[in-house]
């Protein structure tokens, strides 16, 4: 008990400050980068339907995909009805800033807050992503001209509705901010091997 107290009341290492820079270039290009991808492909849209979901808004066809969801009863998609994008870039701009401050200060104790706080807001995100997806999916309007069952696509991988099928992956924001959120735990697992074998940097 007391290393681990030891450890987090410690400073980090030269190297590992370089690593948390280098978080902070890749965290702060994901405020304007799409976090998901949805592709719709069916016979008559052989290039397919695309829709970018950002920090802050949905990009791509979103009005053609809009009207193809009138026909089975499903509610428009509109930026206005995700509250979450209110406030999206404020939490990646929060975590740049623990990043920043943990390069500056060199305390692994905001090391390891920042990083909590990030993983906490990952699986608050794709819980509220696979949330929506439902929503969508399963309250479709009765009286809609094309009738279909209930359905809930799926956050990662392809799903078949009708003659579309519906794919849904990580964009370049969401990769970036996984490669930023794995920096954390290649620091503590670099920086209890350098306490342990004495190194100084």
């Amino acid at each position: 008990m007391d290393q681990i107290t030891s450890f987090f009341q410690g400073s980090l290492s030269q190297r590992s400050r370089v690593l948390m820079v280098v978080a902070t270039l890749i965290l702060l290009p994901c405020i304007f980068l799409p976090t998901w991808t949805i592709t719709l492909h069916a016979p008559q849209y052989p290039d397919g339907l695309q829709m970018q979901i950002y920090p802050h808004t949905v990009g791509g066809d979103v009005h053609e995909v809009n009207i193809l969801n009138h026909y089975i009863g499903m509610e428009e998609i509109e930026a206005d009805e995700f509250p979450e994008f209110r406030f999206i870039p404020f939490f990646i701009l929060r975590f740049f800033l623990f990043a920043l401050l943990t390069a500056l200060v060199g305390w692994v104790a905001i090391a390891a807050i920042g990083w909590i706080d990030f993983v906490v807001f990952g699986a608050v995100m794709l819980y509220t992503l696979r949330h929506w997806l439902w929503e969508y999916g399963n309250n479709l309007a009765p009286d809609a001209p094309l009738s279909i069952a209930p359905f809930t696509p799926s956050f990662i991988g392809g799903t078949q509705v009708g003659q579309f099928t519906v794919s849904s992956w990580p964009a370049a924001g969401a990769v970036l901010m996984a490669i930023a959120g794995a920096i954390g735990p290649l620091i503590v697992l670099y920086e209890w091997h350098r306490r342990r074998s004495g190194q100084s940097k």
